[in-house]
Parts: C-alpha cells; structure tokens; sequence
C-alpha cells in the first residue's frame, strides 16, 4: 500500500483559479499593449496639432506686426 504523505486537498482547485488569474492576466496585458498602442498614436496626432497650433500663432503675430508697422491695423469694433 502506497500512501501520500502531506496531500493538498484543495490542489486541484487552486490549479483551476490558478489558470483563471493567468488567463485575465493575459488578456490584461493584451489590453495594455493596445492601450499602449493607442496613446502613442493620440500622442503623435496631438504633436501634430500643437505644432499646427504654434505655425498659426507665429503667423498671427507676424501679420500682426507688419499690420502695425504698416499702419494698416484697425482696431476691433
């Protein structure tokens, strides 16, 4: 007679809660890669916008300027 010595009972239990926090981890981490993924373009577009925003802000002032320098600069009504 073989006997088990120090036998978990409860081992095939915690091997099936075990898969389960493997597998949502995994599906945790495929959702990171895509979130990761999809800052990274909204970063890029935004950096677009920003340097769009900064070009029309320098030709703002500058035909600013030359509209005061030319004296052709009305004033809001």
């Amino acid at each position: 007679m073989t006997s088990r010595v120090l036998d978990n009972p409860y081992e095939e239990q915690q091997t099936i809660l075990l898969g389960r926090v493997i597998g949502n981890v995994e599906k945790l981490n495929d959702a990171m890669i895509e979130l990761c993924t999809s800052l990274a373009e909204i970063n890029t577009y935004n950096s677009n916008i920003t340097a769009l925003s900064d070009m029309w802000s320098h030709y703002q002032r500058n035909v600013e300027f030359n509209l005061r320098t030319t004296g052709t600069l009305e004033e809001p009504q």
